[in-house]
């Protein structure tokens, strides 16, 4: 699973799921520098990249939390309808396109199967057709590794980069996730965790993660950076880098804080 290692970009914005693309594109504009976007789905992603200077896009998908929220007040056929309606003829035919690949662990309810179509459900709402990269987020990240399900992280890797994305994990174990997927021979083109000078969120603990990321070869994106404002942006920014942090991600509430 080796694939020769990706540069990320070195300091990406966070947009979350946004409502307002002027307040964003005002923030971010304020704030300088910047080399890339991380975005999650929403209603409103299309038009907040829109107004944005062209950088790569990282999408972490899917949004399970809203996807549920869906399901369980419009019902399954009506939540995937909003979707499919929202990405046109391109996303129907992808999805067809892998259901008929991915049958036999769709009949078995396996999640190589039904991540894949998960994603491409998304990836409409995710303001890009065709993102940069996407990353598998958090909790079916630590889902899976908490199973020690290595084939599917495997098979994700394989499947996005067939896709044409670069492919990534985001995580709130770093340390645990950067261990097994070295113990595997899993090579994603990047992960997503928390990396901060207060230790913040990171686990099992920060000296682990510190050490994971120094000696693994996997890029890491730095996120929790100021530990919860309660560390200047430049300094948190500095460390991660300064502790082997192959980028960092900025959240528009660490804009703010900066900007005011």
């Amino acid at each position: 699973m080796s694939a020769p290692r990706w540069s990320p970009p070195r300091r990406l914005v966070a947009l979350g799921q946004a409502a307002d693309p002027s307040v964003v594109s005002h923030l971010v504009t304020a704030a300088g520098e910047m080399d890339g976007v991380v975005i999650r789905p929403s209603a409103h992603a299309g038009a907040v990249l829109a107004g944005l200077p062209r950088v790569p896009v990282l999408a972490v998908l899917p949004d399970l939390a809203q996807l549920l929220r869906d399901v369980a007040d419009r019902g399954a056929a009506r939540a995937a309808g909003s979707r499919l309606v929202a990405g046109g003829v391109s996303v129907s035919w992808r999805l067809a396109r892998t259901g008929l690949r991915h049958l036999r662990d769709l009949a078995r309810q396996d999640f190589r199967g039904i991540l894949p179509l998960l994603i491409e459900l998304e990836r409409a709402r995710a303001g890009r057709a065709t993102p940069d990269g996407v990353a598998l987020a958090a909790p079916l990240t630590d889902l899976l590794l908490a199973a020690g399900y290595a084939e599917c992280f495997a098979h994700l890797v394989s499947f996005l980069r067939r896709s044409g994305m670069r492919a990534g994990f985001e995580t709130e174990n770093l340390g645990h996730l950067l261990a097994r997927l070295a113990s595997w021979d899993v090579a994603p083109d990047f992960v997503i965790g928390p990396l901060n000078p207060r230790g913040f969120r990171m686990k099992p603990t920060a000296a682990e993660v510190l050490e994971a990321v120094a000696r693994g070869a996997t890029p890491v994106l730095a996120s929790d950076l100021t530990a919860g404002g309660t560390v200047p942006l430049a300094d948190a920014a500095a460390y991660a880098h300064q502790h082997g942090a192959a980028g960092v991600i900025v959240s528009l509430a660490e804009l703010a804080a900066q900007a005011s």
